[in-house]
């Protein structure tokens, strides 16, 4: 009962949950591009 309940309160408020996870990812991308760039060794040549 209470799965049945949880379940329809994620698809009524699944626009909410979607821009979390839609901006948590864009984060994660650029954390990880910063510490690509920071790592290659080109980037350490330059500066």
């Amino acid at each position: 009962m209470f799965f049945k309940i949880a379940i329809n309160n994620v698809k009524r408020s699944f626009k909410d949950y979607f821009i979390y996870f839609l901006t948590l990812t864009f984060a994660v991308c650029i954390f990880y591009s910063f510490n690509t760039i920071e790592a290659q060794n080109s980037m350490l040549e330059m500066g």
